[in-house]
């Protein structure tokens, strides 16, 4: 955005665009110095920036700087205070535990939609509400939005009480970033020419618009965020996390390899961390290979995921995988004690048929139930 001098500004509207313009040349001398910048300064510049009064040079230099740097606690904690403080918010009510499953993305293995698939058979199950906040691939083949389009889910419905109506009625609902996050369009464009990981992806599943979530699970794809996250809980009110990552990079549990899972706990106000090595192979899953989950197309992407939502994929490493992170969802939610025990009851729903009949409800209810016939007939169901 460019600002005019010539007259039409308020000298204190002038003063202001001189300090933002000093605050700029200020944050990009210190990260060019490799130094972090503090909690208040990175605040200012995101606000700034999601407010569109910061040119797409500054916005480009100012993303590759922190980047190539590394960021650190203030600076995440100080950019999720700022776009969670621009969001548009809602507060679904449930008789369940309100959660939601996002990973950062960034693991570039090309696997289907799994954190997707995981989220809608566990909130089949009549245990959690989940209020899957997500958007279009950046950096796979297909995002949770993309899936969710496909269907006919309401991507872009401004009516965002029809959101939190689907949360409430069915259990499910999702929550597309933009609708929720309107100023990070002034940097969608120059994330996407850029092309690399920004903080705004890595901080993305922590900036559900919910005032009200009980828990996450939450993937990283960077094993220096399971560090970095567990920190970051508490300002985010949650009664409950799980910060997850695999052996072989996946921002969700694998079943290819061991998986660290830490556990944040809120217990009278003071928040307990534990961590566990978790191998599949212990719950009696075989161990699968990258190439048994990995995709080559969105359309295949979004396809397998459905496939294993239908019931179509019995005991296969693509519904194995899901069904591991849909147990997943039910331990973050304080529903099961066990992963084992999680696997035990998400199983059940799928051959039951329940995920099948949740989406050809909810989309009959506000979406396009055209588009899910359509996307049924394609698998042959």
């Amino acid at each position: 955005m460019t600002h005019s001098f010539d007259g039409s500004n308020s000298t204190q509207e002038i003063e202001l665009i001189k300090e933002n313009h000093l605050l700029n040349r200020l944050v990009l001398k210190k990260l060019a110095r490799n130094e972090h910048l503090d909690h208040d300064e990175i605040f200012q510049v995101i606000r700034n920036i999601t407010s569109g009064k910061c040119s797409k040079v500054f916005v480009s230099a100012f993303l590759m700087a922190l980047a190539v740097n590394g960021e650190n606690h203030n600076e995440y904690s100080g950019v999720i205070e700022a776009v969670r403080s621009a969001s548009v918010r809602i507060s679904p009510t449930s008789r369940f535990p309100l959660v939601d499953n996002c990973g950062t993305g960034g693991d570039m293995l090309n696997t289907f939609n799994i954190s997707t698939a995981a989220a809608i058979i566990a909130s089949s199950c009549n245990r959690v509400a989940v209020a899957k906040h997500g958007n279009r691939s950046s950096s796979g083949l297909s995002g949770s939005a993309d899936l969710f389009e496909h269907i006919g889910y309401p991507l872009e419905n401004k009516d965002l009480n029809r959101t939190e109506k689907s949360i409430e009625t069915f259990g499910l609902g999702f929550l597309f970033a933009p609708n929720y996050h309107p100023g990070l369009k002034n940097v969608s464009q120059i994330r996407k020419e850029l092309g690399v990981q920004t903080i705004f992806n890595k901080i993305g599943p922590l900036c559900n618009p919910c005032s009200n979530l009980y828990a996450q699970a939450i993937g990283v794809a960077d094993p220096l965020l399971l560090i970095t996250i567990p920190k970051i809980i508490p300002m985010l009110g949650l009664e409950r996390a799980m910060i997850v990552h695999s052996e072989d990079g996946m921002d969700e549990l694998s079943t290819t390899c061991k998986n660290t899972v830490i556990h944040v706990i809120q217990n009278e106000g003071k928040y307990l961390t534990h961590t566990e090595i978790l191998d599949p192979r212990i719950l009696g899953i075989p161990r699968a290979s990258i190439s048994d989950i990995a995709v080559r197309s969105k359309n295949d992407a979004i396809n397998e995921s459905l496939r294993v939502i239908y019931g179509k994929y019995r005991n296969n490493p693509k519904e194995n995988i899901v069904l591991l992170n849909s147990a997943a969802i039910l331990v973050v939610g304080n529903i099961v004690n066990t992963f084992e025990e999680g696997l035990n009851i998400t199983r059940e729903c799928v051959r039951e048929g329940r995920p099948q009949k949740l989406l050809q409800k909810m989309i009959k209810s506000i979406g396009d139930i055209s588009k899910l016939e359509m996307a049924e007939k394609a698998l042959d169901v």
